[in-house]
């Protein structure tokens, strides 16, 4: 046997020391060489502004929650796009949302929950954020979850449909789920990937399940440095393939959940229904916030419905009948529109009757019924073996019943799909569908909160601070006071009626209205006297300033821009004419319709047809406040008369002074105010009525001046009922 001395065995054993404290300084060094050489980030220490997640303890076992979602932004948009994602959907999803910014990243927002990333910045494509988020994820958050979601600031999430969603699925296994791709028409088949290979859009979104970012976290740094393209979304799923197995679900039904439009990024602009966000879990791109409120609106309306039916089901309820009301007479017969395929409406009693365009309103809410039946008829379309899909409307019948809601007859033609063999087929069927919709519950609202309501959405007021919003409120004294504006030439014995009527509605407690009138010199010298002596009676009752405009041309727009000069800024204006006869109640009603940086009061005026063509008992009637049929109209195609305030006057710019002679000044401003920022109120006014007088069209107008003071000509003189009788002798 073989014997080594003591001298060699302890020379050997400092020999294999000494080698082994050199081969651990080398592995720390090459180690310390590779982070520095690549300029990588670290992933297990990253840069942290969320104090919360430094503070949570991970040694206690709790309950996970089921979703948090990383949503990748950059410097210029962290105030504007991201922001707007915390305060609308971010606020409703089932778990937690955090922003991963740069590592030098900031928000002037304190409420937002920013991660800086260390060694990460803005550059694009950000693959290195995107990697680092779901390392950060997942060891930060891996336990506390069920499910992770990579998401971009302008992707908009709706999370009852999310949640819906996810609860169906099991965290415990591999998913990566989203909208599948291959690359678009130029990249198809350069993004190295295989036969059966694909990866989730990242645009609307990407989902992993806890074990799927279980299994991927390890090899997450190793795949950064193995990329193929420079797209992140591509290389994060060709990192899942590779070492989780799986690829990105191939399920049709994803186009739809997540859904996508990059080739028309403005598809989800603007309001009302919007089709693809019944059914949609995420919508991409949305740059603008507004879509909120059209979720908001759908999942309002749902409950509504889910209400509706859970009073239907109550024994003590009453039995769902066609006919909800028995009419006592033929003239409590309500009637019913008729809209063609040609999307024209037939209609009786209403305005632009007998025959116009279909409305916005009956169009949005036939899109929404004919959801609300296909999802119904396709509930249990697996057990059946059968898929119906909507074709088109061939016609539609509709009446509004005011105390129940409002009737459809629709004739639809629509897709009979079998699906099961042996008998799969593919019918084109024509089928009719009764639909009622019932009007909710009666909600009321005191004046002062409809208006608090309304200033919390105005830009006017959410721009400004506390103490500025103190300080206009304290220098609006002048704010309740109406100032009537009227341009006036000659016509004393009008201005004279019109006197005499604020002198018999004006209770002697009134004391903040005054009348501003502008007043050009007539032909008549004798009626600019008995104009002015009529102003100098009414000044007993109300402030009356005149503005005086001497010889110069008439002309409406210039008139009352020169009026509203004379004003403060915060002075409520109500634009109006000689001819108009007021109530009480209407000065109420536009102090209460008419609120600053908010809404502009536009009413509806009742004007009178001439009198020739009165009824029986319209001339016994001797007041001007009766609304009968024969007697007049009400004139919902008229602007003149508007209540605002002069801040929000010179804001949207005001009259265009251009225009010369009769009308269209007043459609200007109109078209300005819908375009502006400002809320617009429209509502018949029954305290406002429009005298007759003849109107005279001059014939050097312009074409479409003269074209709009002829058709308001026509349909002043007399009403329908009094041309039918004039013609019907003659139809015999």
């Amino acid at each position: 046997m073989l014997r080594l001395s003591k001298t060699v065995v302890g020379r050997r054993t400092a020999r294999s020391a000494f080698l082994s404290i050199i081969g651990i300084i080398c592995g720390i060094s090459t180690i310390l060489f590779i982070q520095i050489a690549t300029n990588t980030f670290s992933f297990t220490n990253p840069v942290l502004s969320c104090p919360e997640a430094l503070t949570s303890s991970k040694s206690t076992k709790h309950h996970s929650e089921l979703v948090i979602i990383g949503i990748m932004t950059a410097a210029k948009y962290v105030d504007t796009r991201a922001y707007n994602v915390w305060k609308t959907w971010a606020q409703r999803i089932p778990g937690k949302v955090l922003f991963f910014v740069a590592e030098d990243t900031y928000s002037e927002h304190d409420d937002m929950p920013l991660i800086r990333l260390k060694g990460v910045d803005d550059v694009y494509p950000p693959q290195k954020k995107s990697f680092a988020m779901m390392r950060w994820l997942s060891d930060n958050y891996l336990e506390d979850f069920d499910w992770f979601i990579r998401a971009d600031d302008d992707l908009y999430i709706r999370g009852e449909q999310l949640e819906t969603f996810l609860r169906s699925l099991d965290p415990t296994k591999p998913h990566f789920l989203g909208q599948a791709g291959l690359g678009n028409t130029a990249e198809y088949g350069q993004l190295s990937l295989g036969q059966r290979d694909n990866y989730c859009m990242g645009g609307p979104g990407i989902v992993f399940s806890r074990e799927t970012l279980r299994m991927l976290a390890p090899h997450l740094e190793s795949c950064l440095l193995e990329m193929l393209t420079t797209h992140e979304d591509v290389e994060l799923g060709r990192c899942v393939r590779k070492h989780v197995g799986i690829a990105c679900s191939w399920n049709y039904e994803m186009q739809t959940l997540f859904h996508n439009n990059q080739s028309n990024p403005s598809a989800f602009k603007g309001w009302g229904t919007n089709p693809e966000l019944m059914h949609a879990v995420t919508l991409h791109p949305i740059k603008q916030p507004e879509l909120h409120q059209d979720n908001l609106i759908t999942r309002l309306r749902e409950l509504r419905s889910m209400r509706i039916k859970l009073e239907q089901a109550k024994t003590t309820s009453k039995p769902v009948s066609l006919v909800r009301r028995v009419a006592n007479t033929t003239n409590d017969m309500s009637y019913w529109d008729y809209t063609a395929l040609n999307k024209i409406t037939f209609c009786a009693n209403g305005i632009n009757c007998p025959r116009h365009t279909i409305d916005s309103n009956m169009k949005n809410a036939l899109v929404d019924i004919v959801t609300d039946l296909f999802d119904e008829f396709n509930s249990n379309a697996r057990h059946r073996g059968r898929i119906l899909q909507f074709q088109s409307i061939q016609y539609a019948y509709s009446r509004v019943e005011p105390r129940h809601g409002v009737d459809y007859v629709l004739d639809i033609i629509l897709w009979f799909k079998k699906f099961r063999p042996p008998h799969r087929a593919t019918l084109s069927v024509r089928r009719h569908a009764y639909v009622q919709q019932t009007f909710g519950q009666i909600e009321a609202i005191t004046d002062e909160e409809h208006v608090r309501i309304l200033k919390s959405a105005s830009t006017y007021y959410t721009n400004m601070t506390d103490d500025e919003q103190q300080e206009t409120a304290l220098n609006s004294k002048d704010s309740k006071r109406v100032h009537l504006l009227m341009p006036l030439r000659g016509r004393s014995t009008t201005f004279k009626r019109f006197c005499e009527n604020m002198l018999e509605v004006l209770p002697p407690s009134e004391k903040d209205i005054e009348l501003v009138l502008i007043l050009y010199k007539s032909d008549n010298e004798s009626d600019d006297v008995s104009i002015r002596k009529e102003a100098q009676a009414l000044s007993a009752v109300l402030d009356v300033r005149i503005v005086d405009m001497d010889d110069s041309e008439f002309s409406r727009g210039k008139a009352l821009t020169t009026g509203s000069e004379a004003m403060s800024p915060d002075s409520l204006m109500f634009f109006t004419d000689v001819d108009m006869l007021f109530t009480y109640g209407t000065i109420e009603r536009i102090r209460t319709n008419t609120i600053l940086g908010t809404q502009v009061y536009f009413p509806i005026v009742f004007s009178e047809f001439a009198p020739e063509s009165w009824s029986a008992n319209d001339e016994f009637s001797t007041s001007h406040f009766s609304y009968g049929r024969t007697k007049g109209y009400f004139r919902h195609f008229g602007f003149g008369l508007v209540s605002l305030y002069r801040r929000d006057f010179d804001a949207v710019g005001g009259f265009n002074l251009t225009i010369r002679g009769w009308g269209m000044e007043d459609v200007d401003l109109f078209e300005k105010v819908i375009s502006s920022h400002l809320r617009v109120l429209r509502a018949p006014e029954p305290g406002l009525v429009h005298v007759y007088h003849s109107i005279h069209c001059s014939s050097d107008m312009p074409e479409q001046q003269r074209k709009m003071c002829t058709g308001s000509k026509a349909q002043s003189l007399a009403s329908l009922d009094f041309l039918a009788e004039k013609i019907l002798p003659f139809s015999a």
